[in-house]
């Protein structure tokens, strides 16, 4: 009987054993599905854990990210669509005068400075180039946001560019329309307002970019003015201006408001301002091209 039992016993610890053995066969055959699962959920959770985590180094060595794998941290850049025109934008001036001359208009013995430098914020002594820069720049984003091409005719304000060079800027580019950036200023404190300095039909150039400047400069002042809220001054005609006679694309120049004016001055140096005079300007360069 006892030799009965022993065997018994045996039997069952022998087929313990295999059990215990075929256990362990068996889980070592699924060690490999499951590695590359944990590797997998290691690499998708690689951007929450901190840059010394074991396991996201490791997740990060098995799977190596492709350049074409998105980023889950990264934010699209919004794609404009381009309309096809080209806006050059030109900021009046610059940190030192430019006294050399050049030819009023082509054929001309006429002779004019290049840059007379600017004038100055009466109460703030804020320099004009820095408010038409910083405007030009505002408006540059702006009409790139509504999908124009823009092209600046400065960045700098250490460059000190002549009017024909800059008309030719926009000639260059066949621009749809140029804006050239100013703040105006007088003898007399009390003056104020914006107004929009358009050419005359002086020569053959100015005798086709004529009726478009007008009337692009027309619908510019008049959504400036009203948006902004100040004094509209209307179209000034000039025959005198360089950087119009030179050109062969429409052209125009606002007068953004009198820095002689102590009030207009401070506005005119104040950023929430200069972005509402940008913010006009788009819309009104968006309205007289669509």
């Amino acid at each position: 009987m006892m030799r009965k039992t022993y065997k018994i016993l045996a039997v069952l610890l022998t087929v313990g054993m295999m059990c215990v053995s075929l256990s362990a066969c068996t889980k070592t055959n699924k060690l490999e599905p499951a590695a590359g699962i944990e590797l997998s959920e290691a690499s998708e959770n690689k951007t929450q854990s901190t840059d010394n985590s074991p396991i996201g180094d490791v997740a990060q060595a098995a799977i190596p990210k492709t350049d074409n794998t998105p980023s889950q941290t990264s934010t699209p850049t919004p794609i404009v669509k381009s309309i096809g025109k080209v806006i050059v934008i030109d900021p009046g001036h610059a940190n030192k005068a430019n006294l050399e001359l050049e030819a009023n208009a082509p054929g001309s013995s006429v002779m004019k400075i290049m840059d007379g430098g600017g004038a100055a914020g009466i109460d703030t002594k804020t320099p004009e180039y820095l408010i038409n820069m910083k405007v030009s720049l505002q408006l540059r984003d702006l009409l790139q946001k509504k999908g124009y091409t823009v092209v600046m005719t400065k960045t700098d304000n250490s460059v000190s560019l002549g009017n024909i060079q800059r008309a030719e800027i926009g000639n260059n580019e066949k621009a749809a329309l140029v804006i050239r950036i100013h703040a105006d200023s007088s003898e007399n404190t009390t003056v104020t307002g914006a107004s929009m300095l358009v050419p005359l039909p002086i020569n053959e150039g100015t005798k086709v970019i004529i009726d478009e400047s007008n009337r692009c400069g027309r619908i510019i002042l008049n959504l400036l003015t009203s948006e902004v809220g100040m004094k509209n001054r209307g179209l000034a005609p000039h025959s005198d201006m360089t950087g119009f006679n030179w050109s062969k694309v429409p052209v125009i120049l606002v007068e953004m408001g009198f820095l002689s004016n102590p009030d207009e001055d401070r506005k005119l140096s104040d950023a929430n301002y200069q972005a509402k005079l940008a913010s006009a300007l788009a819309n009104g360069i968006a309205e007289a091209l669509k």
